[in-house]
């Protein structure tokens, strides 16, 4: 394997994509970044988890940055032909080096949906009654997370209003800054401080045991220490009637906090990344499997709000 690259995409619009497709079945005008995430996804959520293929791409995606990791990977092009009666090499293995995606993972901004009640059980993203799901499990859970691919996803962005002074790019990323409202208090959040979400972390299993999760962790994580204010919302391009809010000072503004709904069983991969648990968030289940929710704290600078 050669040295590992990482690039990243930000929030863009994924107009024309078919959930019920594959990566290698979709419009050719999706970013290229974006469709390698997913064949990562694909292969780890998909192919080994068996979370549906319709659910695995959500509302998020368009809004969220994620982070794609590639690889130069040596491959067989032609196998070695041998002559059966002597033995005698008649065409010698042929070899060419590729590029493919070995991991993805992405942010997602705020706002999110409420905290997972304590005890709770989804199923395709959505929060089960007792009497809809006896034993947790059925379709995609809310968080595809594992040893494999850590990851986590938020529910679906607010309606969006539009505004003529942004482009449509700008528009879906200011306008997913709006809040939901306040939630309950937990141990690490306050119920009303905007947080952004890792989410979506995969590694294909040929290239797992070379912390390459971590690798794409720290890209992520320097990008928010030195682009704090990227989510933040703007007043200019928005107004104050859009924000729903009467002063500056209740704008909300991203300051470094970050959270990820782990499963228990991989508590410590994330702990070693500097994220905590969260007791006040108690445990719920997705798919069948019991969860836990995590945070960070990111050392960032804060800049001059962007009024």
């Amino acid at each position: 394997m050669g040295t590992p690259f990482i690039s990243r995409l930000e929030p863009t619009r994924l107009d024309g994509y078919d959930p019920s497709k594959p990566h290698d079945q979709q419009a050719a005008h999706l970013p290229p970044v974006f469709l390698d995430a997913m064949a990562v996804r694909e292969a780890v959520f998909v192919g080994e988890q068996g979370t549906p293929l319709d659910c695995e791409y959500d509302n998020d995606d368009a809004r969220s940055c994620h982070w794609t990791i590639y690889a130069s990977v040596n491959m067989t092009a032609s196998a070695e032909q041998r002559d059966p009666s002597t033995g005698a090499v008649l065409r010698p293995r042929r070899s060419e080096t590729r590029t493919m995606p070995i991991g993805t993972m992405r942010i997602v901004p705020f706002p999110h949906p409420p905290h997972p009640p304590p005890g709770a059980r989804y199923v395709g993203n959505v929060l089960q009654d007792d009497d809809d799901d006896d034993d947790g499990e059925g379709g995609a859970a809310q968080d595809h997370s594992g040893v494999s691919s850590l990851s986590s996803t938020a529910g679906a962005a607010p309606p969006r209003r539009r505004s003529k002074t942004l482009t449509s790019v700008d528009e879906e990323r200011q306008a997913s800054a709006l809040p939901y409202g306040p939630d309950k208090p937990t141990t690490y959040h306050d119920g009303k401080e905007p947080y952004v979400k890792l989410g979506r972390v995969a590694v294909v299993p040929e290239f797992r045991g070379h912390h390459i999760a971590g690798q794409m962790w720290r890209a992520a994580r320097k990008w928010l220490e030195d682009n704090p204010a990227f989510f933040n919302p703007s007043v200019t391009e928005l107004g104050m009637d859009q924000l729903k809010v009467g002063a500056v000072s209740e704008i909300p503004k991203w300051k470094g906090l970050v959270c990820c709904h782990a499963q228990e069983r991989v508590v410590k991969v994330y702990e070693k990344w500097g994220f905590r648990v969260d007791e006040g968030m108690g445990k719920w289940f997705e798919e069948g499997i019991p969860h836990v929710g995590m945070f960070q704290r990111l050392h960032i600078k804060q800049g001059n709000p962007k009024v």
